[in-house]
């Protein structure tokens, strides 16, 4: 209750501010009402994803690398140390509750119709109609499965399960992963995909904005900048690291350096 508090009396303030000083800009109180609104709403993400981002002892992603190194055993674990019922009926990869059973099975790639298929069977061993699959993400095609076993599938990300745990005090003691700074790995983290909705976000209201602001070509040129980025992230810049070593090339080298071995057709 106290959170959403702090966010409402921010985004009045910080409403009530900008619009006092953009008044003072524009002779109209329109144009100066719509870029208070643009200037509230660009603050009050700004302060959610910084609030988000240091309010966390560590990333969604770091405990998701802790889930595929240790598996899906040490996931029920966690789970089952809330629950804190020794007679709870688990599994290696399972948690049976009164109408549902969770299932993880945690991965990078996405699970596909046998992962589903071993799920939906799991379920219907047990009796339960809905299973809550812990896991990264699921093919498109497996859901199908689920409809014709008859089961109801809900997928449960990291980002729930982190929650979970946080609430309850059961979050692992993890380690961040510490990343060497360099330009390589700062250009790496400004282009990352996931910054796509940001720029592409930040962009078109920047942009739009400037059709109403004696500032046109500041804001013409800022939001051109954001798009511009926007655009980056979905080409292969956006995919990772710029330069990684290619399999073929590595096994063309170890080829080539192998000394040269004469045939039994030579020696005769």
């Amino acid at each position: 209750m106290a959170r959403i508090f702090d966010y409402i009396s921010l985004t009045v303030i910080t409403f009530l501010l900008t619009f006092v000083w953009t008044a003072l800009a524009f002779t109209s109180l329109a144009p100066a009402l719509i870029m208070s609104c643009t200037l509230t709403l660009i603050a009050v993400i700004t302060l959610s994803y910084v609030r988000t981002k240091t309010g966390k002892p560590y990333t969604y992603d770091r405990l998701a690398l802790e889930f595929a190194i240790r598996g899906n055993e040490y996931v029920v674990s966690l789970l089952k140390g809330i629950l804190k019922d020794p007679d709870i009926s688990a599994g290696s990869n399972y948690i049976l509750l009164d109408r549902s059973i969770i299932v993880a099975n945690f991965k990078f790639s996405a699970l596909g119709i046998p992962d589903i298929g071993a799920a939906a069977m799991l379920a219907k061993k047990y009796d339960r109609g809905r299973i809550f699959l812990i896991c990264k993400n699921v093919d498109r095609r497996a859901y199908t499965v689920a409809q014709l076993e008859g089961v109801r599938l809900t997928l449960v990300r990291v980002k729930a399960v982190y929650k979970l745990l946080k609430k309850h005090g059961a979050l692992p003691n993890l380690k961040p992963v510490k990343e060497k700074i360099t330009l390589k790995s700062i250009l790496q983290r400004i282009l990352m995909r996931s910054n796509f909705k940001g720029y592409a976000f930040s962009g078109v209201l920047l942009v739009l904005v400037s059709f109403i602001t004696p500032l046109k070509l500041y804001y013409i040129i800022i939001g051109s900048i954001a798009l511009f980025l926007a655009a980056l992230t979905l080409t292969p810049l956006g995919n990772g690291p710029f330069s990684s070593p290619k399999m073929t090339e590595e096994f063309e080298n170890a080829l080539h350096s192998r000394p040269e071995q004469i045939s039994i057709e030579e020696l005769e």
